[in-house]
């Protein structure tokens, strides 16, 4: 007897290819048929007529890192159709994580994947992923380590080169992790203290890499002016390494850079993929980013971490210097507030309570409350919060985002923080429905078989998740149920916490987790997703 069998659905598989109607058994959290008809017994049927049968959603871009340890866990993932998700992007991870910089590495990344429990213990990749494996999870978790986080293992906050046993260290920390499972390694070159690296030493320390088949996913340095000579950056280190590379929430920002210079962004990836390098990119389907406020301050104003910029801050003559860098374009870094603006740049997360009433606000609205040029108010609250500030900006330009969305080497993220407290992005909600509301059924920017395969196949074979992603004989049976009429979201960037509705069903390994938008929280099918290479 089948475990399920879904009988009379619409299948969209996940390759690409037309929709088809047939009826999916599954067994033993595996898909075991695929076509009209199947009249096997089976202890549950669940009827989709009239329904579309897809793969489960894959994130491949989440900030779920210290999530995974919280109660609830899953839930604003699963209830958008989302069955696998990818934690330790933007060169971000949690691990490793060595005690002598683990206090400082999680206060940095606070904005980023919250609070981290000190109660777990953990201080290598691997432990890290022993203790997510004993967590009861309703959706499978995979995770890369960040090229940063290994920096700050390695050698803090402080600035300059490594030295030559720093660098083995370094190496030594990505291969570990990469043995331990990890399913990439990500950049993000933007971010202090991994901003110090160039060319040559991005080489160097990612040199393990040339024993594994696993990606680059980078968080680029500069998405701006100096978008273009940050793309050729890192496909020059991908290029050196023989390694595929990821273009991470690929956009230019700052009203300066729409248009034609997304088009030479384009051509650029095209180019190298027409010279037989591995390259693709991913988007999330918004205009606005979500980020740390502190990130908007040059990188040797970040030198040394919180507890420095806040002092040069606190300095007159240095607060004067800042802001004279800050009001115009500069060469030695991407000035991200020139591109965008006081005024497109919301505070969404602060922890002090005199600092509440700042939350969804502008920094230009703020300003205006506190009776303060825009640059002191901003300076003001990231020195009341020890420059833990989250933000949201209004980047860029939607005709630009359907553009990218559209090319066929794209996949769909969310790219979620998961901060405590304050204004989650929406996207973090609502990513995925967004898509299939906005973009296939109102815009018909995407096809119905374009955006499932942007959502489930192709992310899968980025990661190298084999039996993800497609609705066949063999693949794991995560799956979802829906009628496309009724898909909607109401998350909003005022009113984010807005659960998508129009989910008949999830399933993940073949369990229902999902039924009719409500969660079934007694159940924990999902797994710990690791690469090949684990021992």
């Amino acid at each position: 007897m089948l475990d399920l069998l879904i009988k009379n659905g619409m299948i969209v598989d996940g390759s690409g290819k037309e929709a088809f109607p047939a009826d999916v058994a599954v067994q033993d959290g595996k898909i075991v048929a695929v076509r009209p008809g199947i009249e096997e017994p089976a202890g549950k049927i669940i009827d989709a007529k009239g329904h579309y049968v897809t793969p489960g959603f894959i994130d491949m871009h989440r900030h779920g890192d210290a999530a995974v340890f919280r109660e609830g866990f899953g839930e604003i993932e699963v209830r958008q159709g989302i069955t696998s998700i990818v934690n330790g992007q933007c060169g971000l991870s949690i691990a490793p994580c060595p005690p002598e910089h683990r206090e400082e590495m999680f206060a940095f990344l606070n904005t980023i994947v919250g609070s981290v429990n000190p109660d777990i213990p953990f201080h290598t990749f691997e432990e890290y992923t022993a203790q997510v494996k004993k967590q009861p999870l309703p959706i499978h978790v995979g995770c890369c380590v960040g090229n940063g986080a290994v920096r700050m293992a390695t050698n803090g906050f402080a600035n300059g080169k490594l030295t030559p046993q720093q660098v083995r260290i370094a190496q030594d920390h990505i291969r570990a992790s990469i043995e331990a499972g990890a399913l990439g390694v990500t950049l993000g070159l933007v971010y202090a203290p991994e901003n110090q690296y160039q060319v040559p030493d991005l080489v160097e320390v990612l040199q393990p890499m040339r024993d594994f088949d696993i990606p680059i996913a980078t968080h680029i340095r500069g998405e701006g002016r100096t978008l273009h000579d940050s793309q050729r950056e890192v496909l020059t280190v991908a290029r050196e390494l023989g390694v595929q590379l990821e273009f991470s929430h690929f956009k230019s920002t700052g009203k300066a850079f729409w248009g034609e210079f997304i088009t030479k962004a384009l051509e650029l990836v095209e180019d190298a993929r027409a010279q037989g390098q591995r390259v693709t990119i991913d988007a999330y389907p918004w205009t606005a980013g979500a980020s740390q406020l502190y990130q908007y301050l040059p990188p040797d104003f970040q030198d040394g971490g919180y507890d420095a910029a806040c002092a040069r801050m606190a300095d007159p003559v240095q607060r004067a210097k800042l802001t004279e860098i800050l009001k115009h374009p500069q060469e030695y870094f991407e000035n991200q507030l020139y591109n965008v603006g006081w005024e497109n740049t919301m505070v969404t997360g602060v922890s002090r309570p005199e600092n509440k009433q700042y939350v969804g606000l502008t920094v230009t609205q703020i300003a205006e409350k506190m009776g303060k040029d825009p640059y002191d108010a901003a300076y003001d609250l990231l020195i009341s919060e020890r420059c833990n500030v989250g933000m949201i900006n209004f980047i860029s330009d939607e005709a630009d985002n359907q553009r990218i969305i559209q090319k066929d080497y794209c996949s769909i993220i969310s790219d979620s923080l998961y901060a405590e407290g304050g204004l989650p992005h929406p996207r973090v909600y609502a990513s995925f429905p967004r898509v299939l509301a906005t973009f296939v059924r109102e815009r018909h920017a995407l096809t119905l078989e374009q955006a499932i395969h942007k959502m489930t196949r192709q992310p899968a074979e980025v990661y190298r998740l084999e039996h993800k992603g497609l609705i066949r004989e063999g693949m794991d049976a995560d799956i979802v149920i829906f009628d496309l009429d009724r898909v909607n979201t109401a998350a909003s960037y005022v009113d984010p916490k807005q659960f998508p509705t129009g989910f008949d069903y999830v399933l993940v390994n073949g369990v229902v987790v999902v039924k009719d938008d409500v969660m079934d929280r007694t159940v924990h099918p999902g797994t710990v997703l690791t690469n090949r290479y684990v021992s």
